[in-house]
């Protein structure tokens, strides 16, 4: 066993039945792809690219789709050549120079999917938002998962702050689809992290046994 693995690593039988469990019973699966499909046809338009992000934020984290499409257009269109650059990536380049990257652009994203009525900023629809932004290199998560994971983040906290526990996150997320990369179909019809993600929620979000 590696000691310095500090979270769960599952084999191939209980990651595939993970995944499979969440999509057999899954009711909101299809906003993930229909927010992937509205971005892909429209990359490059950040308008656009910011209502894909609303399908996926008010079907997944809907007390946190009230934000304003606008400002989150513009922080998209700002960011449009890192955006690019993490697109084109997979977890698996993930290296500590890209950790100020990173962060600054979830900073940027908390900011601009803040929820209007009372400005209240969610990590939750930044990992969201990444999860069809930058698929194959951003992973998704909620607070459930991150805690679970070492990662609890509080807002407005310096040592536990979102962007360095997300970061903390995206390495052991990169170990984790390592270890899991061959448990998948090849090829299939989601990144390697929407699996991971599937197997989290069900196993740690959802409660269930694998």
């Amino acid at each position: 066993m590696d000691k310095s693995v500090d979270f769960h690593i599952p084999d191939c039988d209980e990651f595939r039945k993970g995944y499979q469990a969440f999509n057999a019973n899954a009711t909101r699966g299809h906003c993930y792809f229909n927010a992937m499909s509205h971005i892909s046809k429209n990359w490059g338009k950040p308008r656009a690219m910011a209502d894909g992000v609303g399908i996926l934020i008010s079907c997944w984290n809907r007390f946190y789709a009230n934000f304003d499409y606008d400002k989150l257009a513009k922080c998209i269109d700002a960011n449009l050549t890192t955006l690019n650059d993490f697109k084109a990536r997979n977890i698996s380049s993930l290296s500590n120079g890209d950790a100020d990257r990173i962060r600054s652009l979830f900073d940027q994203f908390l900011d601009a999917l803040a929820r209007e009525r009372d400005n209240k900023q969610s990590a939750v629809s930044v990992a969201k938002a990444f999860g069809v932004l930058a698929p194959d290199f951003l992973p998704m998560m909620d607070s459930t998962i991150a805690g679970v994971y070492g990662c609890l983040y509080i807002i407005g906290s310096k040592g536990y702050s979102p962007d360095y526990r997300y970061v903390e996150f995206c390495k052991k997320m990169k170990l984790l689809a390592e270890r899991v990369k061959d448990c998948v179909p090849d090829p299939d019809d989601r990144s390697l992290l929407k699996r991971i993600d599937e197997y989290n929620m069900w196993k740690y979000t959802m409660h269930r046994i694998c």
